[in-house]
């Protein structure tokens, strides 16, 4: 009778474990922004582990490069991310490692790099469309208007608009000028 028990519970031990633990799931696109994000930087994290893994036990050479769902860039390279493109770009059969390489670039400073010029291709993109409405003609320039048609209540304001731009320009100026001296 104790056998049977102790038989018994097993069984349940074992429906228990099933219920458990990891399940398989589908692979399919996620639609929900914040999910892809988080999946994304655990899945990132496994991937690169096994590629580090891989390199060390099977001394490979390997690089990775991933963009993320918020358009980051996260490079992966052993021994060398630089090395391993070049050779790739040469067409080497093999990697074989520079010597003479000054240093290696981290996957912060590519982000930090690919993040800057992000920046300013958006600066960029903002001061071509506005000058591309200011020549439409659908913005005008305020201070380009001719003051002897102007209010007296329009050229306070002007005046107003004028001390203000004169303030954030020496504010501005004063900036980097700070940032020069450093």
């Amino acid at each position: 009778m104790d056998n049977h028990n102790f038989s018994s519970g097993i069984d349940a031990f074992k429906q228990q474990k099933k219920k458990g633990g990891r399940k398989k799931i589908e692979i399919k696109k996620i639609e929900k922004s914040s999910n892809k994000q988080v999946t994304f930087s655990k899945r990132r994290t496994g991937l690169f582990k096994k590629a580090s893994e891989l390199c060390l036990l099977c001394n490979a050479s390997m690089a990775i490069i991933v963009f993320s769902p918020a358009e980051k860039l996260f490079c992966f390279g052993h021994p060398d991310l630089e090395g391993i493109v070049e050779s790739y770009l040469r067409g080497d059969k093999v990697f074989q490692p520079l010597e003479s390489r000054e240093r290696s670039v981290s996957y912060e400073e590519c982000n930090k790099q690919y993040e800057e010029a992000t920046k300013k291709l958006e600066l960029e993109k903002k001061n071509l469309r506005e000058t591309d409405t200011l020549v439409n003609g659908f913005n005008r320039r305020w201070w380009e208007d001719p003051i002897d048609q102007m209010s007296e209540t329009e050229l306070e304001q002007f005046m107003v608009s004028v001390y203000e731009l004169r303030r954030k320009l020496a504010e501005r100026g004063g900036e980097l000028l700070k940032q020069a001296m450093l």
